[in-house]
C-alpha cells in the first residue's frame, strides 16, 4: 500500500514543476486509436495527434471529428469541429465534468462534492510482458471500481525516454489543475509505475460479445510547438458546448415544468452536479 502522507508531499513538490511556464521544449505525439464501429462492432483505426507545451495541450481525434485545446493560462478549453468549422468554449473548471468521465474506465469514481475516490492500489502488475509497437513493455491491470463488464489494462515501457510525469502533467491540464488531495492520490498511483504508458486497452462485455478499444503510442518528438497550434482557426463560429447541449436535451425529456418555469439543470451521468448559474 502507498504511504499517503509521503505521497502527497512528493506530489505537491512535483506539481509546480509539471506546470511550470519556464522555457522548455514541447512534445508532439502520434497514437493509433482502435475503436469498434457502433453499427458493425468491427474495429476502426484512426491516427490521433497531440501537442503539449507547458500549460497548453491540444489533441486531434479524426474518428470523433474533434480537436480539443486546453489552455490553463486562460483557464479555458475549446473544442473544434473541423468539418462544420465551429467551436465551443468552456471554463477549465466546467470542462472537468467531461474529463472525469474518462477516469471511470480507470476505476476512479467522481463524487458529488468535486473530489474523487481513488482505489489503493489502482494498478496491479501482472508479470506479463510483450513487445508493443517494437518496444518491450509490461502489463498492469486496473483494479478500481470499473463499470460491470469492463476491463482495463495499461502497457508501460522503459524503452521510451519519458516517465509517467508526462502523463500526470496532461491529466492535470485536462482536470483544470485540481488542488484537492484526492487528485494527488490519483497522480501518485501513476507515479509509482516505472516507464511510460505506450498502450491502454479497454474491453467491454456486451450482449453481442466482447468489444475492445485501444490507443497505442507510435511516435513522439520533443520540440518547440508553434503557438498557433493552440488557437481557434479563422473562419470558425462559436456554437453550443457539449455540457449545455446534454443539459438542454435532458431538460426537454423531462417535459413542461409549468408555465414560466425555468428549465431544470440536470446532472450529466458520471459527472459532478452542474454549478449554479451566476
Amino acid at each position: 500500500m502507498l504511504s499517503r502522507a509521503s505521497s502527497l508531499v512528493a506530489a505537491v513538490a512535483v506539481a509546480g514543476f509539471t506546470l511550470s511556464s519556464s522555457a522548455h521544449a514541447g512534445f508532439y505525439m502520434v497514437h493509433e486509436s482502435i475503436m469498434p464501429n457502433p453499427a458493425t462492432f468491427q474495429p476502426v483505426k484512426a491516427t490521433v495527434r497531440s501537442w503539449h507545451d507547458g500549460k497548453r495541450f491540444k489533441r486531434e481525434n479524426p474518428m470523433r471529428n474533434e480537436v480539443v485545446i486546453i489552455d490553463l493560462e486562460k483557464r479555458e478549453v475549446v473544442g473544434l469541429n473541423p468539418t462544420a468549422k465551429t467551436y465551443w468554449k468552456l471554463p477549465a473548471e466546467r470542462y472537468r465534468e467531461l474529463a472525469l468521465i474518462s477516469l471511470v474506465v480507470m476505476g476512479v469514481t467522481p463524487k458529488p462534492d468535486g473530489t474523487i475516490d481513488v482505489p489503493d492500489p489502482l494498478f496491479v502488475k501482472t508479470g506479463v510482458t510483450a513487445v508493443v509497437e517494437g518496444r518491450k513493455a509490461y502489463q498492469v491491470k486496473v483494479q478500481g471500481k470499473l463499470p460491470p463488464g469492463v476491463e482495463s489494462e495499461v502497457w508501460l515501457s522503459e524503452e521510451v525516454p519519458l516517465t509517467t510525469e508526462k502523463l500526470i502533467s496532461e491529466l492535470r491540464l485536462a482536470l483544470g489543475d485540481p488542488k484537492d488531495p484526492s487528485y494527488e492520490l490519483l497522480f501518485e498511483q501513476w507515479r509509482q509505475l516505472s516507464g511510460y504508458p505506450i498502450q491502454n486497452v479497454t474491453t467491454i462485455q456486451t450482449p453481442r460479445g466482447k468489444v475492445m478499444s485501444s490507443e497505442t503510442l507510435l511516435t513522439y518528438q520533443e520540440k518547440a510547438i508553434d503557438p498557433a497550434e493552440f488557437k481557434v482557426p479563422k473562419g470558425y463560429t462559436l456554437t453550443e458546448d457539449p455540457i449545455a447541449m446534454m443539459e438542454r436535451m435532458m431538460a426537454l425529456q423531462q417535459g413542461p415544468a409549468g408555465v414560466g418555469a425555468p428549465l431544470p439543470r440536470k446532472q450529466v451521468p458520471g459527472t459532478l452536479p452542474p454549478a449554479d448559474p451566476k
